[in-house]
């Protein structure tokens, strides 16, 4: 088993896909993702003149509904009008959707789009403002939403945070006497997580033995303000790690856990991997003789998605930085053994750099990552190698600046 070079990513929570490669993939922080059933989402109101051919839509005060329904105009949801054509009998224009909320719709998972996609119904209307009637000319269907009968036009999902959908034809019918008309619409669609969810807890956990460590995140609502609440954890393997309220400890012996996190039916949008192992403490000016051996530790990072895996054989480091600061980490085996280099960071153990071989060419098969620091605190660095159950040795070295 090999791995392919790993690429720096960004840290953003919530905002990276789950690679779904084999082998050593580009290790990805995860999106959040569950089944979870549909609910409403966002109730936008518009006025369109025909006259002045323009469609003005906001957020309606007071309105209600069933399941989780939310104004956002501009908020949690954009819909956007252009193209606008009225005909003797026909008002139509173009409607885009845009998500601005960090879950993705029409999915229930992140990835695999829901059969009913993004459903913008008609709540109530098109009425006139005055004499005459309206009515929708070429819905995708009808359907009970907030009632029975409604009209709707239907998008694509999976549409993620700040995605827009292609658009649609909206085609509205008038009688002669209409001037101007208004119509409320919601926006339907499968959400992952419609009660909410946790997240900023650790994606990857490294502990020392018998190394105790403070646990925390953010419990959110569906649109992913902050809410109240306190989180539950639990250990999937009490004796390689074991949790008493928000302190986790890791036990004697080294070896892989999972935590999950759950807070008033709300979860976490991932587990917790825990990987208890030694980490040597290095700093600047380290040149450090050691050595890949199947005595080490199984690797804490090196899986595709960024996690544990028994692939690998991986020393771990621990280095502090201040934010600014520059690290260099060079892993030189003298040209006998490909070397692969990762570096997390230290707020979710997320990784933020890897390398296979030096960029410079000067370490032939051996590694070299230059990283500066976005927060300040205790990074981990892992040593491993370039295939699976390697072994030989290498020195590594540290300069900070």
């Amino acid at each position: 088993m090999q791995r392919t070079v790993f690429r720096a990513l960004p840290l953003v929570a919530a905002a990276l896909v789950l690679a779904a490669c084999s082998d050593r993939g580009e290790p990805l922080h995860p999106v959040i993702g569950a089944d979870a059933p549909r609910a409403p989402l966002a109730a936008v109101s518009c006025t369109a003149s025909v006259e002045s051919q323009s469609v003005r839509c906001g957020t309606p005060a007071g309105f209600g509904g069933n399941g989780v329904v939310i104004g956002g105009q501009h908020t949690y949801v954009d819909l956007t009008s252009s193209n606008i054509a009225v005909t003797a009998d026909t008002f139509a224009f173009d409607v885009t959707v845009t998500n601005l909320i960090p879950q993705p719709l029409g999915t229930t998972n992140g990835s695999t789009a829901d059969a009913e996609g993004i459903r913008v119904f008609f709540a109530s209307g098109p009425v006139s403002s005055g004499a005459g009637t309206v009515t929708v000319a070429n819905p995708d269907g009808t359907g009970t939403f907030t009632a029975a009968g409604q009209p709707y036009y239907q998008y694509a999902g999976p549409l993620v945070q700040d995605s827009t959908t292609g658009a649609k034809r909206w085609k509205l019918r008038l009688s002669p006497e209409v001037t101007s008309f208004t119509f409320t619409v919601l926006l339907s669609a499968a959400v992952q997580y419609p009660t909410g969810y946790i997240d900023g807890h650790p994606y990857v956990l490294s502990l020392n033995p018998n190394e105790t460590r403070t646990l925390s995140g953010t419990v959110r609502d569906v649109v992913g303000n902050p809410v109240a609440g306190a989180i539950t954890w639990t250990s999937g393997s009490p004796g390689i790690v074991s949790v008493t309220g928000s302190q986790a400890t890791a036990g004697a012996s080294r070896g892989f856990a999972e935590i999950t996190a759950e807070s008033g039916g709300r979860p976490g949008v991932y587990t917790t991997a825990v990987s208890v192992c030694q980490a040597t403490v290095v700093g600047n000016g380290t040149s450090l003789p050691s050595s890949i051996a199947a005595s080490d530790c199984f690797s804490s990072y090196g899986s595709p998605s960024g996690r544990p895996t028994e692939s690998y054989y991986a020393d771990l480091y621990r280095v502090t930085l201040t934010a600014g600061q520059t690290i260099t980490v060079t892993m030189d085996s003298g040209d006998d053994l490909d070397t692969y280099l990762l570096v997390a960071e230290p707020t979710q153990g997320v990784l933020v750099a890897g390398n296979d071989d030096d960029d410079e060419g000067t370490l032939g098969v051996g590694s070299r990552i230059i990283y500066t620091a976005t927060v300040s605190g205790t990074y981990v660095i892992e040593a491993s190698t370039f295939n699976g159950s390697d072994t030989g040795n290498y020195t590594l070295g540290v300069t900070i600046s």
